[in-house]
């Protein structure tokens, strides 16, 4: 199915290569904690280059990461729900507009937002689904260094500590959770969703659900803060597609 959408190439590719930046830094700034250790003091020119550059590298971690909490992620899904509800209702709230993005006849602005919401959990769930598998070997294999380090006695405190504050940091441990969490909230908006289009209930619990659904996913994107791979989408796109395709088939979802 053929897409057009600016407003990932435009806010959310920038977001993308940002926290691959802040990925970089954090492993950067984990691998020279680690080396610190093992610098011999009394080459005192070696230890302060080491120091120097993990000071910078934590101090670049810091910006970036406020620049993409403050700044990126907020911009990007700005411009994500004014086309959303642009196309809900008709109206062009933005010059930079999504073209086969959304795939639906309704032409009703809360059915047609009800399906958008649907289609974007059916979406979002398996591209988080498919993340989530990468993350979890991640963090076995971070989780596997760590208590080997716990476990071997003769091991430095130093270089536990260290690994420790590398495993339980934003990029490892804590970004697994806030994904399988996001995961979770996708797979209840999509089961909400597909019940509310089977069930097909009156049209003011029918709005009311939708409203309700909606304010659900979007709330549990911020909170997690997690950015869904643009590289994923685009290698599911033509499955994910046809799978919607057939789901609108089963559900009647006619205007």
């Amino acid at each position: 199915m053929s897409r057009s959408d600016p407003i990932r190439v435009n806010y959310f590719d920038a977001l993308e290569k940002t926290e691959r930046v802040a990925d970089r830094l954090f492993y950067v700034a984990a691998a020279l904690s680690i080396i610190s250790l093992f610098v011999d003091k009394s080459t005192p020119v070696l230890y302060d280059v080491v120091l120097t550059v993990f000071a910078i590298t934590v101090l670049g971690l810091f910006g970036v990461g406020l620049a993409v909490r403050l700044y990126l992620t907020p911009r990007a899904e700005d411009g994500r729900r004014r086309d959303f509800f642009g196309s809900a209702c008709g109206v062009n709230l933005s010059h930079q507009q999504t073209d086969g993005y959304y795939n639906n006849e309704f032409t009703d602005p809360i059915k047609r937002m009800a399906a958008q919401v649907f289609e974007n959990s059916h979406f979002s769930k398996a591209i988080a689904r498919r993340m989530a598998r990468t993350e979890r070997i991640k963090f076995g294999v971070y989780a596997a260094l760590w208590l080997a380090c716990l476990i071997y006695r003769r091991m430095d405190i130093g270089i536990v500590v260290a690994a420790s504050q590398a495993v339980f940091s934003e990029q490892v441990v804590s970004k697994l959770i806030r994904l399988e969490w996001l995961r979770t909230r996708f797979e209840t908006t999509y089961e909400t969703m597909y019940n509310l289009f089977q069930s097909k209930p009156a049209k003011a619990q029918f709005s009311a659900i939708t409203l309700d659904t909606l304010s659900m996913y979007e709330s549990a994107k911020s909170n997690a803060a997690v950015t869904l791979s643009s590289k994923l989408f685009g290698e599911m796109n033509d499955e994910l597609s046809k799978e919607w395709e057939q789901i609108k088939a089963v559900l009647k979802m006619q205007t």
